[in-house]
């Protein structure tokens, strides 16, 4: 299943380096071609000529070796993945932090393709904040992060900060690697539009834009050709257009709808916008008692999921059963009746698949780091995802769109 696949193990200096030796077996067995780079420390966990053996390639831990006129580092990040197992907290914080002191963490630095890190470590030292805070900044870069299982530790306690087993670190493997969007065109909206009252006011909503965020993160990661499109700036390595209103993302959209091969609606558009929009504050306390209340008339924006499965549907029917590009996603946020009202949605948008969650939950949606969803397609068909975060529960997103499709 890994046939002519790529993999660069990467091993610090952690004591369950020695069970890579058996995920190394097991991916050669899968048909993948195997190297290795270890920190100069893991060489005295587990023995170069025993890795070299089972990898059948040279074993890498020195900077500054040249192979075919380049420097290792650079040689070495021409793989499909980077598997980095056991990760030590020390590995993990110069990897997160752009620090360059040795081959293995180089080599990261420059390694542009999918990693995926395995961590092991003491269970008070994986609940350090500045670990933590570590592991967040990769998570938020793209990188995969398997993360340590519940149980006895080399120390002699028990708790969390057990490396997960070369059993799960070969799925995982494989997940990423057959799970990819290479060439994928897709465009995502985030956050709530601010619909202008006069220069210091708006109307808005609370979504934070969070679950568009990590929607567009894990498609990059994947290997898409990603467009954001935003109410807010954010600063990533793929392309992201900002949108603060309602009429300014329907443009957007519009103008780049139609090559993506998938549209994510994300966004939480307002549904209405000022009419008479104020050139200038608008004050109060200039007419004695005739200012306690301000009336707004609002007018309706347009429904822009609407509108593309309108057009993008309409294109379908003149192709004679051909279907065109692009498959559309949108968002359903409801506070009662979540899939009666999802089942109304989808029907009434005309998209391929609506994800659906509960807003009046404490613990999930709008501002959280979490959530749980309800995927449905255009036939009903509904698939739940448990509570999560929300960077796994975009992967999920993803990967069932994809799947389907």
């Amino acid at each position: 299943m890994l046939k002519n696949k790529n993999i660069l193990v990467g091993i610090t200096a952690g004591i369950a380096g020695y069970k890579i030796c058996e995920l190394i077996r097991m991916y050669k067995k899968a048909g993948a071609n195997v190297r290795v780079v270890l920190t100069p420390n893991a060489q005295h966990l587990v023995s170069k000529l025993t890795l070299q053996t089972l990898s059948n390639n040279e074993v890498y831990i020195e900077n500054f070796e040249i192979n075919n006129y380049k420097p290792e580092h650079i040689a070495l990040t021409e793989a499909d993945i980077f598997v980095i197992a056991p990760a030590t907290a020390n590995s993990i914080g110069k990897i997160a932090n752009g620090i360059c002191d040795n081959l293995l963490l180089s080599t990261a630095c420059a390694f542009a393709n999918p990693m995926l890190i395995v961590p092991a470590m003491n269970t008070n030292m994986w609940n350090n904040p500045f670990v933590q805070e570590n592991i967040k900044k990769l998570k938020t870069a793209g990188y995969h992060i398997l993360e340590p299982a519940d149980g006895f530790l080399a120390c002699g306690t028990n708790g969390v900060g057990r490396m997960r087993e070369p059993e799960d670190i070969f799925e995982k493997t494989v997940k990423i690697l057959t799970g990819r969007l290479d060439g994928k065109k897709i465009l995502i909206t985030a956050g709530g539009t601010k619909e202008k009252i006069d220069p210091v006011r708006y109307i808005s909503n609370s979504s934070s834009g969070k679950m568009g965020i990590a929607l567009a993160d894990n498609a990059y990661s994947m290997g898409a050709d990603v467009t954001l499109i935003s109410t807010f700036s954010v600063d990533r390595n793929y392309k992201n257009i900002v949108t603060p209103t309602a009429l300014e993302m329907e443009k957007a959209v519009k103008e780049n709808f139609a090559e993506q091969d998938c549209v994510i609606m994300a966004s939480a558009v307002a549904d209405y916008r000022v009419k008479n929009y104020s050139e200038q504050k608008i004050k109060k306390g200039v007419n004695e008692g005739k200012d306690d209340e301000l009336t707004l008339k609002l007018v309706k924006n347009p429904d822009i999921l609407k509108e593309i499965c309108a057009e993008r549907n309409a294109s379908n029917s003149r192709s004679a059963g051909v279907r065109v590009k692009p498959i559309i996603a949108g968002f359903c946020a409801e506070s009662e009746n979540l899939i009666e009202n999802a089942k109304i949605k989808i029907q009434n948008k005309g998209c391929d698949f609506l994800i659906a969650n509960d807003i009046s939950r404490k613990d999930i949606g709008f501002n959280s780091d979490e959530n749980e969803v309800y995927i449905l397609d255009k036939n009903l068909n509904i698939k739940h995802i448990e509570k999560d975060t929300k960077q796994n529960i975009a992967k999920r997103i993803l990967e069932e769109i994809f799947e389907q499709v």
